[in-house]
C-alpha cells in the first residue's frame, strides 16, 4: 500500500491497518525511527497496537519512561495530531504537523 491510496477520513481502526501495512511494506513495522522537524526531535513508530509520534524530551538527564509526549497516536479507537490550535500562533506543545505530514515525513524520509 502506498501513502497515496490511504484513506485518512476512514474509522480509526481501518486507518491504523492502513498506516500498519504501509509500514510493513516500508520494512518500518516495530523500528523506532528518529525524525527532526523544525529543530526539534521526534520519535515514531507502528506495531500491533498504534501508531505514534513523540517529541523527545533535548534532556538526556530525566528518568527512564517516554521520552517526551505524544504529538500524534492512532489506536483502533482514536485518531489524535496535536496540531496547533487556530487560535495560537504558537504552541510549544505543539508539532505542527497533521497526521498526515507525518506519514508524508516518514515516507520522505524512509521510504524506498
Amino acid at each position: 500500500m502506498a501513502l497515496k491510496d490511504i484513506n485518512l477520513r476512514g474509522g480509526p481502526s481501518q486507518v491504523l491497518a492502513q498506516i500498519q501495512s504501509l509500514f510493513k511494506e516500508l520494512a518500518l513495522f516495530h523500528r523506532k525511527l528518529t525524525l527532526s522537524h523544525q529543530g526539534r526531535t521526534y520519535l515514531a513508530s507502528c506495531d500491533d497496537h498504534s501508531f505514534t509520534v513523540y517529541r523527545l524530551i533535548d534532556r538526556c538527564h530525566l528518568p527512564p519512561g517516554q521520552p517526551g509526549w505524544p504529538v500524534c497516536l492512532v489506536t483502533p479507537e482514536t485518531i489524535i495530531d496535536e496540531t496547533s490550535p487556530p487560535h495560537l500562533e504558537q504552541d510549544d506543545f505543539s508539532s505542527g504537523l497533521t497526521l498526515a505530514d507525518w506519514l508524508h515525513l516518514i515516507e520522505k524520509e524512509f521510504g524506498k
